[in-house]
């Protein structure tokens, strides 16, 4: 039985110039506007195109005047900007499960899998810890090898009722801070590594109660 071929997001972002990446990000947005394969782009479209046009005024700023302090603000703008198109990427990969033409339609190019990558494992080491911040915890847990993103859930109340939990987040970090939490609020999380050949199995919950 032949496998099939799974291909793979490349957003070439290690040594991207920060004109290029606004170009890349402003591309995306058109692609995935209205494009019923992405039906809920993650992160959302306005705040991609947001932080473009803050990179872009940036970057006149610094080409206008390339002082220092325009420099960092350049800086600072270009590393949100391609943070968000890193997550955007990990969307389209999980969204479009591999397939070549989806991956082409949202702006995006490939590299080939060089062999089929199996079910993703099971996230291990889910912390959830409160934070001094109130309405805020932060939850980690260990990377998976091989995965293009991570989908967190959140439940306040039983966590023996599938119906209490929520998608929380898609990120592509191992990572992730969960805000505007009703205070004193206990709330569990979990978490599952999603592939090419689809999602993993959840990781054991966590629990926290947010300040």
């Amino acid at each position: 039985m032949m496998l099939k071929s799974y291909y793979m997001v490349s957003l070439g972002l290690a040594r991207i110039t920060a004109a290029a990446l606004l170009v890349k990000a402003r591309n995306m947005v058109t692609k995935l506007t209205g494009n019923l394969a992405y039906p809920t782009p993650t992160p959302a479209l306005v705040d991609v195109t947001a932080a473009c046009d803050s990179l872009e005024v940036a970057i006149s700023a610094h080409q206008l005047n390339p002082g220092p302090g325009e420099l960092i603000d350049r800086e600072v703008a270009f590393e949100k900007l391609k943070s968000l198109v890193t997550d955007l990427g990990g969307y389209v990969q999980s969204a479009s499960n591999g397939n070549l033409e989806l991956i082409k339609s949202a702006g995006c190019v490939v590299r080939r899998s060089p062999s089929p990558v199996g079910q993703m494992p099971k996230p291990r080491d889910l912390v959830a810890e409160n934070s001094l911040l109130r309405g805020r915890i932060e939850v980690r847990w260990r990377g998976v090898r091989g995965r293009s993103m991570y989908e967190l859930e959140i439940c306040l109340g039983d966590p023996n009722v599938e119906a209490n939990w929520t998608v929380l987040a898609l990120t592509s970090k191992n990572r992730y801070t969960a805000d505007d939490l009703q205070s004193d609020g206990v709330y569990f999380f979990r978490v599952k590594a999603l592939g090419p050949a689809g999602a993993g199995p959840l990781s054991d919950s966590a629990h926290a109660k947010a300040a």
